[in-house]
């Protein structure tokens, strides 16, 4: 059976199309082919095609331990993995005020701006005073002419891997009680806005469910589900609770920057 056969609800079909077709070209011509960035919803999807194919590996890598973003590698079994070199540079943005915590979309819109594809961003690890960075090697030189982060002067410059720091993002726990689990109920809180508007953001494909594209107002959530809103930053579903005498549903979530 074709994989474009019955697709998930959120699968890119044009990135399954173009890792497909790097699979046949190693297969048949051998060498390596690497893929853009993807999220975990992406890889869980596309790492069991490419273990079809005759005579295929890959490797995975997000430029440090636990990436959430990482490319694939994908090259002849006869191939030896640390004979792999995954084509990802880490780059230290530094702002011009160094007491400055600037937001993941924050940096995300600044390196988007110099007119490169989200895909080749991999994850983006933000502190005081700027962010480090995992991007295509392919890119690295236009990311060091960034001059400028959210009205803040800044450089990139290149850092070895081992030199990656990393810091717990800002959380905020809200607690509260819902009717249901539903998607709208639970973002129209969480972000603190009418039930209509987190309808809307949901309907115009600016909310995914654990990197998956949901569309639908009452899909039903569960004890650890990630919702990310594009523009808005991110909720974890940290606690699904007991109800309440109403019948209510007590929950938590994790607001993220």
């Amino acid at each position: 059976m074709s994989p474009f056969n019955n697709l998930p609800t959120g699968v890119d079909s044009q990135l399954v199309a173009r890792v497909l077709d790097n699979c046949k070209i190693v297969s048949e011509k051998q060498g390596v082919k690497f893929t853009e960035f993807l999220d975990p919803f992406h890889r869980e999807f596309i790492r069991p095609l490419v273990a079809n194919f005759f005579g295929v590996r890959y490797l995975e890598d997000g430029g440090y331990a636990g990436a959430e973003k990482q490319r694939l590698a994908i090259f002849p079994d006869y191939y030896s993995p640390a004979d792999i070199e995954m084509p990802i540079a880490v780059l230290e943005i530094r702002l011009s005020d160094p007491t400055r915590v600037l937001s993941h979309r924050d940096y995300l819109g600044a390196i988007v701006g110099l007119g490169l594809k989200r895909s080749y961003i991999g994850d983006i690890l933000t502190f005081a005073g700027g962010a480090h960075m995992i991007a295509a090697r392919e890119i690295a030189d236009v990311v060091r002419s960034l001059g400028e982060v959210h009205k803040f002067r800044a450089e990139a410059v290149e850092i070895p891997p081992y030199s990656i720091r990393w810091e717990e993002q800002p959380v905020r726990t809200i607690s509260f009680t819902v009717a249901s689990v539903r998607l709208d109920a639970v973002l129209s809180t969480g972000l603190g806005m009418g039930r209509s508007k987190a309808a809307e953001l949901i309907k115009g494909d600016k909310v995914k469910v654990n990197w998956r594209q949901i569309v639908q107002p009452g899909f039903q959530l569960k004890e650890g589900d990630v919702l990310s809103v594009r523009g808005r930053g991110r909720l974890e579903l940290s606690l699904v609770g007991g109800e309440t005498k109403k019948g209510r549903i007590r929950i938590e979530v994790k607001k993220f920057s």
